[in-house]
C-alpha cells in the first residue's frame, strides 16, 4: 500500500471491463473483469472484489423493477390507448432501508429500469452525483400525497375534511393522493365518490387534480373489487378507450402494502377482469424492492480465473547453462464435486452478443466468431482513472 500511495501515487493498477450499464444480461455471464497491471501489487485484483461486489444491491432491484415493469407493459398493451407504464411502480424503499446511503444507491436500480415515480428522495441526489446529471428534474418524481400522519392528526371525525383540504392546497397540480385506510376505508371511499358531495363536485373539474386513493390495509383481492364495485355504485365517471376498456376521469387506486411480481399481477387481473385499463391503478413498492434479497438472489460472485506465472527456461549458451523467465497465462477455476451449479469460468474472459440471435454468452477473449458475435465489454476504469462513464439517459434507454 505503501508503494501504491507514494510511487503509483494513490492509483490503484488495475484494469476493470465491464459491460455497457442499463444492460439485461442472463444469469451466468461476466458483467465485469478486473485485472492487475504490476506484478510488485498483484493481489490488488483480489482486494477489489469487496469493494465491486457492492453493485449486486443496484443490479437486483433494477432486476427486480425492469421484470415488473415488463409485466405492466404487457397489460397496458394491452388495455390501454397510449400504453405508459413509467409512474406506475414508485419506490416508497426510502424510510424501510437500511442506511441512508442503501437508500440513495439501491433507489437507483429502480429509476435506472425506467421508473420516474419515487418517493426516496436520496436516490435524486445520487443519480445527480454519480451519473453528473445537471437536471434533477430529469432523474423522477414525486407527488403531493397524505400520510396516516398527516390524516390522524385531523382525528376521526375530520377526516373528510383533511381530504378536501389536501384537494384544496393542491388545485390547479396535476395529481394526488391519500390514504384511505385510517378508519374506515369503505366510508372514506363512498364519500369522496358521492356525486351530490362537495369532492366530487370539484374534482370533475378542470380546477382539481387528479385524485390517487391508497388503500395499504388487507388482502388487495378483497378490497380492488368492493372499492370498484362503491365507485360504480356511485357513479363515477369514467370514459371507455378504444380497446374497450374504462378510465376513470379524475380517480385512480395506488397499493402500497405487500408489493411484489406475484401481488402486482394479481391485481392487474383484477382490474382487467373488472373491465377497466390497468392505467386506473398504481403500485408503490418498499421493503420486497430494496430490503428482501441478498447477494445469493441472482448469485453473484467474484472468482480468479486466469493468473500469469513465471517460469524458469534453461538455455544453452555455447556450454554455459543459463536461465531465463517467461511468463505464461493459467487458467484458474473452481468446480466443486459436491456444487456443480458452482463451476466457475476459466480463463481471461469477456461477454459476447451475437445480434443475429440476441444471445449474450461469456467465453475468453479475443475470440474472431464468424456468427457476428463481438465482445460487448468496455474498459471503464484503467489505472486509478475513469475511461468510460455513462449518462444516466443512456443507463435507461440501454433497457428500454
Amino acid at each position: 500500500w505503501k508503494y501504491i500511495a507514494t510511487e503509483l501515487k494513490g492509483k490503484i493498477p488495475v484494469t476493470v471491463r465491464a459491460i455497457p450499464e442499463g444492460k439485461v444480461i442472463p444469469v451466468k455471464n461476466a458483467l465485469f473483469t478486473v485485472e492487475s497491471k504490476d506484478p510488485k501489487v498483484f493481489w490488488v485484483a483480489s482486494w477489489m472484489e469487496t469493494i465491486l461486489m457492492k453493485v449486486w444491491y443496484t443490479s437486483n432491484i433494477a432486476t427486480r423493477s425492469y421484470y415488473v415493469r415488463k409485466g405492466l407493459e404487457e397489460f397496458a398493451e394491452k388495455t390501454q390507448d397510449n400504453p405508459f407504464v413509467a409512474y406506475s411502480y414508485h419506490n416508497f424503499g426510502d424510510r424501510g432501508s437500511s442506511s441512508v446511503e442503501s437508500a440513495g444507491i439501491g433507489g437507483m436500480g429502480q429509476l435506472a429500469a425506467g421508473f420516474m415515480g419515487t418517493d426516496n428522495f436520496n436516490t435524486l441526489r445520487y443519480v445527480k452525483m454519480a451519473y453528473n446529471t445537471p437536471e434533477i428534474g430529469t432523474i423522477g418524481h414525486s407527488i403531493p400525497a397524505t400520510e396516516h400522519s398527516s390524516t390522524t392528526s385531523w382525528s376521526r371525525e375530520n377526516e373528510m375534511d383533511m381530504i378536501m383540504n389536501h384537494l384544496e392546497m393542491n388545485k390547479g397540480k396535476a395529481i394526488i393522493a391519500a390514504v384511505m385506510d385510517s378508519y374506515n376505508y369503505f366510508k372514506a371511499v363512498r364519500t369522496v365518490c358521492k356525486q351530490d358531495g362537495e369532492f366530487q363536485k370539484k374534482i370533475n373539474t378542470d380546477e382539481y387534480p387528479v385524485f390517487v386513493m391508497r388503500p395499504d390495509s388487507a388482502k388487495p383481492e378483497d378490497i380492488i373489487p368492493e372499492t370498484i364495485r362503491i365507485m360504480e355504485e356511485e357513479n363515477v365517471p369514467y370514459t371507455v378507450n378504444n380497446k374497450g376498456y374504462k378510465v376513470f376521469n379524475k380517480m385512480r387506486i395506488i397499493w402500497g402494502d405487500g408489493i411484489n411480481t406475484e401481488s402486482i399481477n394479481t391485481m392487474l387481473k383484477i382490474m382487467v377482469e373488472l373491465g377497466y385499463s390497468t392505467e386506473n391503478i398504481a403500485f408503490g413498492s418498499g421493503g420486497w424492492l430494496m430490503q428482501q434479497h441478498d447477494r445469493d438472489t441472482q448469485g453473484w460472485a467474484v472468482k480468479c480465473s486466469s493468473i500469469t506465472v513465471a517460469e524458469d527456461i534453461i538455455e544453452d549458451h555455447g556450454g554455459d547453462d543459463g536461465y531465463r523467465k517467461i511468463f505464461i497465462d493459467r487458467d484458474v477455476y473452481k468446480d466443486p464435486i459436491t456444487a456443480p451449479g458452482k463451476k466457475s469460468k476459466k480463463g481471461k474472459i469477456t461477454t459476447y452478443y451475437n445480434p443475429a440471435t440476441d444471445v449474450y454468452f461469456t467465453d475468453k477473449v479475443e475470440i474472431d466468431f464468424d456468427n457476428g458475435a463481438y465482445d460487448i465489454m468496455e474498459t471503464v476504469f484503467e489505472n486509478g482513472e475513469m475511461v468510460k462513464e455513462y449518462t444516466f439517459a443512456e443507463v435507461r434507454a440501454n433497457n428500454a
